[in-house]
């Protein structure tokens, strides 16, 4: 039987999860509140071995070999390179899904908080790093990340030609239910595109919005109207108002782009 370079990452994790106190267990599954099912493909080639795992990351936090003991909140389909890709933090999970290196089955929020997992215990992208885009305790954080991958996974002349088409600098600032803020700036009038966490240096927004965490989740996924969101000012806008009918355009571009409404199949 071959090996799976993935088998090391899974005993890691279960290491790590192994070591936490009880409270910091439930503070993650509190915070992700789902069962995966990973099928590790050794190779692309369709009769590559799979081997499955899962994370039980819903009620006492484990993850193990094997199926997962109930019916899975999300099954997640992907080579062995790409899961340890993953971990080590060389893929983010929003790159892998818009380039289609992982195929799921279930809701692509539940899927983006694989890097809740993999941050929490001490895996995925460096602190710091250009992609390090989240807030603790913040869903809008997965969102965030998916646009900025979008922009990532599109050629210079694309960026530039998303760039003239919008024209404009984006100020979020979002709070959640503890009352925390978080704050990201998108500038889509200079260059090829940029979002960071925190404000950009030497830029002016030309449009901020503020709005709750749960909000922005539910305009992204389309269960709030952005312009009725504006009415009842459930997101408050300062600024070019225009803009903001853009930005509903380019999350709507997004969306498509990943398949977030439905289920993806990687390339294997």
């Amino acid at each position: 039987m071959s090996t799976f370079q993935s088998e090391e990452i899974f005993t890691r994790l279960n290491e790590a999860l192994d070591a936490f106190e009880p409270a910091e267990r439930q503070e993650l599954v509190k915070q992700v509140n789902g069962i995966f099912e990973f099928h590790i493909r050794k190779e692309q080639a369709p009769t590559s071995e799979v081997k499955v795992y899962h994370a039980e990351v819903k009620t006492t936090g484990t993850i193990k070999p094997g199926p997962a003991p109930s019916n899975p909140d999300i099954t997640l389909f992907l080579t062995d390179d790409d899961m340890v890709a993953l971990a080590v933090g060389d893929l983010s999970g929003a790159r892998a899904f818009i380039t289609d290196r992982i195929g799921l089955k279930g809701p692509m929020m539940m899927a983006m908080k694989l890097d809740v997992i993999f941050r929490t215990l001490g895996m995925g992208p460096a602190k710091g790093s250009e992609s390090d885009l989240g807030y603790e305790g913040f869903e809008s954080s997965f969102l965030i990340l998916q646009i900025y991958e979008y922009l990532q996974v599109l050629s210079e002349e694309e960026r530039k030609a998303e760039v003239a088409k919008v024209k404009g600098i984006f100020l979020f600032n979002v709070k959640n239910a503890k009352g925390d803020t978080a704050v990201w700036m998108m500038d889509m009038k200079n260059g090829i595109g940029l979002m960071k966490k925190g404000k950009i240096d030497g830029l002016k927004p030309d449009i901020t919005l503020e709005m709750k965490d749960k909000d922005f989740v539910d305009l992204f996924m389309g269960k709030t109207n952005g312009q009725k969101a504006f009415m009842t000012g459930k997101i408050k806008v300062k600024g070019a108002i225009m803009l903001a009918l853009k930005l509903d355009t380019m999350m709507k571009d997004t969306q498509e782009k990943i398949g977030f409404f439905g289920e993806k199949k990687a390339k294997l």
